[in-house]
């Protein structure tokens, strides 16, 4: 045990080095967000009825807000690590809705949550700082019964996380850094998108979508391009590759970057999951055409309407720049890797077709329903098993857990799925940081996840828009974290933990009080919690479940 003396001159020492240090930079970003019915011209005559986000910057960089040209998807939002981020959304359609940042650890209130979804003509305000390590995010609604529509019709985009880490490796940046949504969809005569709804079988359009546009060609330099590719797809999982043979090397997933790029022969995407690509076209010759395609695979391995062979883009060569960079061997580190020794509970969520639809965890959705095994510690580290083997139907399902990212543990294939599974296994990337999966027919999947430190109401689902939809969907519900100030998680509140705030000083990652900032505050709930952890020791109040700003009136 230290002396009381001991521990007052580490104190003053460290203080000293906060009161010395320059904090780490954040922006204050305010963006005004509209969404509301427009028109595009998609196709040649007539204009289509679309959704659409827009947006103003009221304070902030100007870099925070870039349009993607002609297209009805709405801008880009690029951010910081750290940076204090006001969303005041107004609601426009005719029609509820809310917007979801999808990969973020936000709160309850700020998650979009159906529970919170506005009326027509309402408006919320969204803040949150940003947690998560540089990474491709995005966001799009998330009402009930109703969030396929609105992605389709367009309310989605990209929300892009930067760091300092990130910035320190030489990746391609400007017009060489490239975002692309892949979405697909079905016209009718008179060019109005058709909408299938909520069905067991998805929605598969027959016109391909980049980035919202019917044009699929992407004029290209002999460059190296980072590629961040987001499944915006209602249903359709994806088995990509080049028809050239390039290779398809990941360097970053849902999370952000990997610790090592990593080389697949193809790569499998469901709707919501993102991954990075390094696209090297140095070695091309002008007027080559690359033509990134889905390849055909079983369709056992992912349900009716999944597996067919489909072009998705062309990148057309069409002039020579010179190129200096080269692939990096390390990229960024994980942080903290999950030990299963270390997880103190575990859950066991099934997925089941029964009563003519797709049953999680053995229930429908509840607006604001838990059962037991839907409930946790926040920041909690549990063993989360997802199976996908009973029931006389069976599809895959890109499963999404709101709020923090996990790690894949690992997968195993029922001996009924193994002929199909063989057809996409080989293109299913587990490393780094997730927060959405494929799990195939047959296969049992394990995940760990350490909780977020927000209290209150969160989803997980499917992100088959069509099967959320229908109700493949359910809340976990996370309490007050039991000992905040235990930063190194050993049970004790000591030196360690203060000299990790001062580590982490003006970030989001020495919080101790839960306002997502570490600074004086957190010193001083450190020094107020010194000693040995125990439940309810600070006899702090308990921040109410299901906290989120009450649905207006309508």
């Amino acid at each position: 045990m230290e002396s009381s003396h001991m521990k007052i001159r580490t104190i003053i020492s460290a203080l000293s080095v906060v009161l010395t240090t320059t904090l780490v930079s954040a922006d204050d970003i305010s963006i005004n967000l509209v969404a509301s019915n427009s028109t595009q011209q998609m196709v040649p005559g007539f204009q289509t009825n679309v959704f659409r986000y827009t947006a103003n910057l009221v304070t902030g960089p100007p870099s925070t807000l870039t349009v993607l040209p002609n297209t009805y998807l709405g801008p880009t939002i690029s951010v910081n690590t750290g940076d204090n981020v006001h969303v005041h959304f107004q609601n426009n359609l005719l029609v509820e809705t809310t917007t979801h940042w999808h990969g973020l650890d936000v709160t309850e209130a700020a998650d979009g949550h159906p529970k919170d979804a506005m009326p027509a003509g309402g408006s919320y305000d969204y803040d949150f700082i940003v947690r998560n390590r540089a990474g491709t995010y995005w966001y799009h609604p998330h009402p009930d019964m109703m969030t396929g529509e609105q992605v389709y019709k367009g309310l989605a985009s990209f929300l892009i996380v930067s760091d300092d880490a990130e910035q320190a490796l030489d990746l391609p940046r400007g017009e060489f850094d490239l975002p692309i949504c892949i979405q697909d969809a079905d016209f009718d005569s008179s060019n109005q998108l058709v909408f299938s709804g909520a069905n067991m079988m998805g929605m598969f359009g027959n016109t391909q979508l980049i980035n919202g546009r019917v044009d699929t060609n992407y004029s290209a330099a002999t460059r190296i391009y980072r590629v961040r590719l987001l499944n915006g797809s209602q249903s359709r999982i994806l088995k990509l590759a080049f028809d050239d043979g390039s290779p398809m090397v990941v360097i970053g997933v849902d999370g952000g970057l990997l610790e090592a790029p990593k080389q697949v022969p193809y790569l499998m995407m469901g709707p919501g999951e993102r991954y990075e690509l390094w696209v090297d076209f140095s070695t091309k010759n002008l007027s080559d055409v690359i033509s990134l395609q889905s390849l055909a695979f079983d369709q056992l391995a992912g349900g009716i309407g999944q597996g067919d062979a489909k072009d998705i883009m062309t990148f057309t060569i069409d002039r020579s720049e010179q190129e200096t960079l080269v692939l990096p061997t390390s990229l960024v580190p994980m942080g903290e890797i999950y030990d299963v020794a270390d997880v103190t509970s575990e859950k066991v969520w099934p997925i089941v077709w029964g009563s003519g639809e797709f049953l999680l965890n053995g229930q429908t959705f509840d607006m604001l329903g838990t059962i037991a095994n839907e409930r946790a510690s926040g920041d909690a580290l549990e063993k989360i098993t997802m199976t996908n083997l009973e029931g006389n139907i069976k599809f895959a399902h890109p499963m999404h857990l709101h709020g923090r990212q996990f790690q894949i543990l690992s997968r195993s294939i029922a001996a009924g799925g193994v002929n199909a599974y063989n057809t996409v296994k080989d293109g299913l990337v587990d490393d780094g940081w997730h927060d959405t999966f494929l799990i195939m027919p047959y296969e049992t999947v394990e995940l760990l996840i350490r909780w977020s430190k927000h209290p209150g109401l969160f989803m997980y689902h499917c992100h088959n828009l069509p099967h959320e939809d229908m109700g493949m969907m359910r809340n976990f519900e996370l309490s007050a974290q039991t000992c905040p100030a235990d930063l190194n998680r050993d049970g004790v509140i000591n030196i360690s933990d203060f000299l990790e705030i001062i580590a982490q000083w003006g970030s989001p990652f020495g919080d101790v009080t839960g306002d997502d900032r570490t600074d004086v505050a957190d010193i001083l709930a450190t020094i107020a919690d010194w000693g040995v952890c125990s439940p309810g020791f600070r006899g702090l109040p308990q921040v109410p479940l299901r906290s989120g700003r009450p649905k207006p009136s309508k």
